[in-house]
């Protein structure tokens, strides 16, 4: 059962996101999976699974601002949706360049951009391709051995046919 928190993210979310479609389907859709792929893993901490659903929010939705998530949500859940919120940049490298050290320097974030970036590859389509041709960049940014191996080696088979 969804506690009250993360019944309001989804709320939230699916009230923020409305615009928004994924692959012809309801944002929501996308939202949902990053939760599930979280759960699949393990995890059921309650701010990690209200971040899955807010994770987009201050990135994709004009207006709206981290310190809205904080003030609703919490600084635990704000800390994850900063730390996976990309950095301002003229290019995507650039902006994943200054994206990464704050997810690797916040504790849940990397395993949250796991999680996202499986959903989005085990969805398909064109962003597919885009992660296989960063994904070298993408893991030695993040990696760190002994942490999320089973998410990594999902990753690494999705991604490169291999372990």
């Amino acid at each position: 059962m969804d506690s009250t928190a993360l019944k309001f993210a989804k709320f939230y979310a699916a009230t923020k996101h409305a615009a928004q479609s994924y692959s012809g389907l309801p944002y929501t859709h996308h939202l949902a999976a990053v939760e599930a792929v979280l759960r699949r893993y393990g995890v059921d901490d309650e701010n990690m699974l209200v971040a899955a659903w807010l994770h987009d929010v201050v990135e994709d939705v004009k207006g709206v601002k981290l310190k809205e998530i904080r003030e609703f949500f919490g600084d635990a859940v704000g800390n994850l949706v900063g730390a996976v919120t990309n950095e301002p940049g003229e290019n995507r490298k650039i902006r994943a360049a200054l994206t990464y050290p704050k997810i690797r320097n916040m504790a849940g974030a990397v395993q949250l951009k796991l999680a996202d970036r499986i959903a989005n590859v085990e969805q398909g389509g064109t962003l597919v391709d885009m992660y296989a041709k960063e994904y070298e960049d993408f893991k030695r940014a993040l990696y760190t051995p002994g942490q999320h191996e089973g998410m990594w080696a999902r990753l690494d088979l999705l991604l490169k046919g291999s372990p």
